[in-house]
Order: structure tokens, then C-alpha cells, then sequence
């Protein structure tokens, strides 16, 4: 047995023995694109400068700490008041907004901690993790980094997965951001299928050496369910997608709503255990007055400042515990 695996068994130990085992409880995952969540400070680069007090969007501290404040109520909220043991959030600038979050007076009694390094992305967005310590352990963090067809590494976002135990049962959980359809659907499509590929291969591997471990992966893949990044998933790699219930879909483009946003777990799970909903608050919907009904209330219209969060809804991810265990 190598050194490495003997220290990544030290580490689930240690672990282990450092987080009680509860009785079987219920997990709430979520995945959200919170809409160009910069910091008004100027980053070094030019991918933040329309998103600083003398960019082109005006963005100063009173609207970042209202979209800050926002959020928080969001995560919050989502789960009757117990927010999500696992938050995945996308389009963010650094690590700074996501210690924003962790600190803010709502969320700074969950005991969360947060994932996250700078990506390759060319306007400095990036995928983070929030996760509460006082219900998991996290026990291993990797960055997925995606590769073009000449093995040049894109300058896309990284997906982020974490490995976490809560004294029971070991559980990765990967979040994603993969590039949209900026430049032409068809034109950008062979990027999202390298995202997925990038992606299959990584869960492929991981259920190979541990084949029980619960896996879950999600985020905004900006394609819909039936296009063909998102079918290489279930059709390649051992993933099964849980689909949401009700009427509301995560997106609404040129008066159609859809599902850019998507979950996946791995088909060796019980899909009776998981069960997905896109989450509807009033306050995160606005009339639609062009083309009828609602529409997220974004935070941005164009350079017009909306005040709202995001241009997607988020997406919750539910475990029951005693179904996966079998009780």
C-alpha cells in the first residue's frame, strides 16, 4: 500500500472519529448561479472592470452588499430554516465573496466553511463550495480542469468536488459551471462536451475505486436536458440525473423557461432517496411584461440595474438518509 493511501485512510479516520454520527438525517444540496457575483474592488485584469464604481454597471458596495444579503436569505430559506449542508455556487469573482457569505449575521451561526481557488476562466469567474462543518467533514478537495482537443487546458471554469463524511457514509459532491452558448449554441457545443467528458471520466474513476460512495453532481451546464452535453453524461458515464418536480424550470430565455441547471447522481443509488426542486420565492421573481407570466428577477438587464440576484433560480438537491441506508 503507498504512503498516499495510507494517509488518505489516516485522513477518513481522523475524520470520522472528529464528526459524531447523528441519526440518519435528511441533506440538503443546492446549486446556484448567483449572476456575476464580483467584489467592487478592481482585481488585478480587466474581467471585473465593468463590475467596479467607475465600470460601466456602477457596481459599488451598497448593491454587492444588498446581493450579499440576498443570497444569504436564499440559503437560508431553501430548506425550512435548516439551510443546505452543501451550497455549489457559480459565477463568482474569488474567494472574498464567498467569506462575505460565510460571515454574513444570517449565516455566521451555521458553521460554514468555504472551497474555492482562482480558475483559468478568462473573465475570472469561478465555481465555489460553502459546506457546514457542525454536519459534515470534509475530508478531500480536487479541481477538475478541463482539456482541449490538443490538450491545452481551456480557459473555462474548473469544476470543484469535495469529498465529505458525516460519520456515516462518505459522499462527493461536484459542482460545475460550463460554458454557455455565447459565440452560437452549435459553435460552443464541442466545449460542453469536453466539459462533460472531463466530467464523466472523473466520476467514472472515483466510482471505480469506491463503488458504494454516494456522488452527486450539479450546477449550470447551459444546455438543456436531451442536448447532447448533457446526454453524454447518462449515456457514457454510471450518472443518472434527478429530475425537479413542479411546474417552474431554473431559466427563462426569450419568454421559454428551461433547465440549464441539472443534478445528477450516480446510477447506483436508490433515486427514491433523492428527490430535486427548483426553488420559487416570490422575491426572486419579477413580472414578465414582454413576454407574460414571470421571470427571475435578475440583478442586471442589460446595464440597467434591476436589484435582483440572479437570472437563474436555484436548484435543491434533497437526500433522505434512512431510504439511501434502507431503514
Amino acid at each position: 500500500m503507498s504512503i498516499s493511501h495510507i494517509a488518505f485512510i489516516i485522513c477518513i479516520l481522523l475524520a470520522v472519529s472528529g464528526c459524531q454520527a447523528q441519526p440518519d438525517q435528511d441533506l440538503c444540496i443546492m446549486f446556484y448561479n448567483v449572476e456575476n457575483l464580483f467584489h467592487p474592488d478592481d482585481a488585478p485584469g480587466d474581467g471585473d472592470d465593468d463590475f467596479t464604481p467607475e465600470g460601466t454597471r456602477r457596481w459599488n458596495d451598497y448593491r454587492y452588499y444588498r446581493k450579499i444579503a440576498g443570497i444569504s436569505k436564499v440559503i437560508l430559506g431553501v430548506n425550512g430554516w435548516n439551510p443546505p449542508a452543501v451550497v455549489c455556487l457559480s459565477e463568482i469573482e474569488n474567494k472574498q465573496v464567498l467569506n462575505d457569505l460565510i460571515y454574513h449575521p444570517l449565516l455566521s451561526g451555521y458553521s460554514y466553511q468555504l472551497l474555492h481557488r482562482d480558475s483559468p476562466d478568462h473573465r475570472g469567474m469561478d465555481v465555489g463550495m460553502l459546506y457546514r462543518s457542525d454536519l459534515l467533514v470534509c475530508i478531500d478537495t480536487s479541481w477538475i480542469t478541463v482539456f482541449d482537443e490538443q490538450g491545452r487546458t481551456m480557459d473555462t471554469r474548473e469544476m470543484i468536488s469535495a469529498g465529505f463524511t458525516d460519520g456515516k457514509d462518505t459522499m462527493v459532491v461536484v459542482g460545475c459551471h460550463w460554458s454557455s452558448k455565447y459565440g452560437g449554441a452549435l459553435e460552443t457545443e464541442k466545449f460542453r462536451i469536453q466539459q462533460a467528458h472531463a466530467l464523466g471520466r472523473f466520476t467514472d474513476s472515483l466510482l471505480t475505486a469506491a463503488p458504494g460512495r454516494i456522488l452527486i453532481t450539479g450546477g449550470d451546464l447551459n444546455d438543456f436536458s436531451g442536448s447532447a452535453p448533457v446526454e453524454v453524461l447518462e449515456g457514457s458515464y454510471p450518472l443518472k440525473e434527478v429530475v425537479p418536480g413542479g411546474t417552474f424550470l431554473s431559466y427563462k430565455y426569450q419568454g421559454n423557461w428551461g433547465s440549464i441547471d441539472h443534478v445528477f447522481i450516480g446510477d447506483h443509488l436508490d433515486g427514491e432517496a433523492f428527490s430535486a426542486e427548483i426553488v420559487t420565492f416570490s422575491q426572486l421573481l419579477e413580472p414578465d411584461e414582454k413576454y407574460s407570466g414571470q421571470k427571475p428577477l435578475r440583478t442586471y438587464t442589460g446595464f440597467r440595474y434591476n436589484g435582483g440576484i440572479s437570472d437563474h433560480l436555484p436548484l435543491v438537491l434533497r437526500l433522505d438518509a434512512g431510504k439511501l441506508r434502507g431503514n
